[in-house]
């Protein structure tokens, strides 16, 4: 196999690991929107584990890329320096691929920050608000209207 077939290889179990990192990446978001705490930890123990293997993969790729004589060079770089034929279309073809699972990864996670995000503002909310009502109660006369109640509840009608 020559140095070029293994630095497509590399790239492409690059490309497969990150695909199993979107997949996982889904799976955290569905487990917050579903407030599944069990399957949110087991989604990033797997994506934990997921990560160190692309890590070790990132390098064997980077290796593989050294060997085929493209030393710190980008996959567009690589491909303006290749001839056009099967190995270019292969390389292009997993460069667009891996870079469009990343965005779609980056996407996921943002979401899945987001949900975590609404669902703590929710539960901090509740705690204020639960203090708040212990200490004032939720209904209070207004000043000088004798038997009249102000809520403080946005569905009460304010007089």
């Amino acid at each position: 196999m020559s140095s070029f077939a293994d630095f497509l290889t590399a790239t492409e179990r690059c490309a497969d690991q990150a695909r199993t990192m979107l997949g996982f990446e889904q799976e955290k978001r569905q487990a917050l929107l579903s407030d599944d705490m069990d399957r949110l930890e087991n989604m990033i123990q797997a994506q934990q584990a997921a990560i160190m293997k692309l890590e070790s993969l990132e390098k064997l790729r980077l290796e593989a890329q050294e060997k085929a004589g493209y030393h710190n060079l980008s996959a567009d770089e690589i491909l303006k320096l290749l001839d056009d034929g099967p190995d270019k279309e292969s390389l292009a073809r997993q460069a667009g691929e891996l870079r469009q699972t990343l965005e779609d990864i980056r996407f996921q996670n943002d979401s899945a920050l987001e949900i975590a995000r609404m669902n703590l503002q929710i539960i901090e909310s509740l705690a204020t608000g639960k203090e708040q009502n212990e200490r004032q109660g939720v209904y209070k006369p207004v000043q000088g209207s004798g038997a009249k109640f102000q809520g403080t509840s946005s569905f009460d009608k304010k007089y």
